[in-house]
């Protein structure tokens, strides 16, 4: 490229504008693309920010891998199924657990819940729930009503103790419905077990908080009838990131029955559609940028139209049709390139006071953090000034092609 092209290109970039219509169109080009660039930079660092957040929630609060057999039969031998998966060499616990659907009451509340029975020892080192106790106390023996009577202990996800009305140290009651069931004068019951409250968790996952409690493994065994026997073991291994494949690599080992199922697997719903949020928030933004390009091209039409008779003499210069071309789309980029470096300085000022101050809260009742969490990605801000210097330099071209083919004598005599 000529410096003569680059020097008339910026020359005529600054150069005050004829109308007051130009120089406006052109400014609001500018600041189409600097609000586009700033938006999206800004808001995929929040998407990435929630998905980091709701990643780590996920990592820290739920086993990273789940064995079971195939449709949930009975594990009877988990102990040596055990002693086979920590010879895994990612695996760092490993808990035995049992889980089951069934009904919850405390007097006239009911509700249908997912019960975990686990052992409280091995279990705080593969799933976080001793680190989620919002009140009361983490543990499932050694409680007693007002009138000293021992009964064990369960922990409700807080929104679920709430829909109950339980307080610590409340009398529930759980039910098994399975063949566990006792036959009695009226037919089939099912088989009761009372608990009281030992403890409320809050996970920050709300469909956690408000479905799930927990018990002990013993607890759960003599309410589902599964004596010496478990649903599954829960497993932690030392990349949570890599569970997919260590998933995959214990169920080619381990053989049928057995399945193992990894945290993203489970979630696969919830992650899938965080991806398509970026994308879809992405593509929504994008359309201011895509505006602010028209507006580009209505700028360089105005302005060709302007500069008619000098497009002219510099053709009688000896300037070529590509030259001219090229000092037009050097004029439509250069707005475009002011416009994107600006937006992408403001995106990373406020992701800077964001993750520093936390200007923009949220309402804790309603989201699980209450900051709006950021991430920068530099692949992403790469990403955004690409795209958008990409879409300006097309939109430069078809009044670039109408500068360049205006024959020098008609441009001059125009005047």
């Amino acid at each position: 490229m000529k410096r003569f092209e680059w020097f008339i290109a910026r020359k005529y970039f600054w150069a005050q504008r004829r109308t007051l219509s130009t120089g406006l169109i052109a400014l609001f080009s500018a600041a189409g693309v600097t609000v586009g660039t700033w938006l999206l930079i800004f808001v995929l660092s929040a998407i990435n920010g929630f998905e980091h957040e709701v990643k780590r929630q996920l990592i820290g609060k739920d086993a990273h891998i789940e064995i079971t057999q195939y449709q949930f039969a009975p594990v009877k031998a988990y102990d040596s199924l055990a002693t086979r998966v920590r010879r895994f060499p990612q695996v760092t616990a490993v808990s035995p657990f049992i889980m089951s659907k069934t009904i919850i009451s405390r007097k006239k509340n009911q509700d249908g819940i997912v019960v975990y029975g686990i052992d409280s020892a091995s279990s705080k080192d593969v799933i976080g729930l001793s680190g989620t106790i919002s009140h009361g106390r983490y543990r499932f023996h050694g409680l007693k009503d007002t009138t000293g009577k021992a009964y064990p202990g369960i922990i409700l996800g807080y929104a679920l103790a709430n829909r109950l009305q339980a307080s610590i140290g409340d009398k529930v009651f759980l039910a098994d419905f399975t063949d566990a069931g006792e036959l009695g004068a009226a037919g089939f019951a099912p088989k009761i077990a009372p608990f009281l409250v030992a403890a409320t968790f809050e996970s920050g996952m709300y469909q956690f908080d408000e479905s799930l409690a927990y018990i002990s493994l013993e607890d759960a065994q003599k309410l589902f009838g599964l004596k010496g026997a478990a649903t599954g073991l829960q497993l932690r291994v030392a990349d949570p990131y890599k569970s997919g494949k260590i998933a995959d690599a214990m169920e080619d080992t381990l053989g049928f029955p057995y399945r193992a199922l990894d945290w993203q697997a489970k979630n696969y719903t919830l992650i899938k559609w965080m991806s398509y949020e970026k994308v879809l928030v992405g593509l929504a933004l994008g359309i201011i940028i895509i505006i602010a390009a028209f507006n580009i091209i209505s700028s360089l039409v105005m302005a060709v139209n302007d500069k008619v008779r000098e497009i002219g003499i510099l053709r009688a210069m000896g300037a070529t049709r590509s030259g001219i071309l090229r000092i037009f789309m050097l004029e439509g980029m250069l707005i475009g390139l002011s416009g994107s470096f600006a937006g992408t300085g403001l995106g990373l000022l406020s992701y800077w006071l964001q993750s520093r101050f936390g200007l923009i809260q949220l309402p804790g009742d309603v989201y699980f953090v209450t900051v709006l969490p950021v991430e920068l990605r530099w692949p992403d801000v790469a990403s955004v000034l690409i795209l958008t210097n990409f879409l300006c330099g097309i939109a430069t071209i078809l009044p670039a092609m109408k500068a360049a083919r205006h024959d020098p004598v008609e441009a001059i005599r125009h005047e």
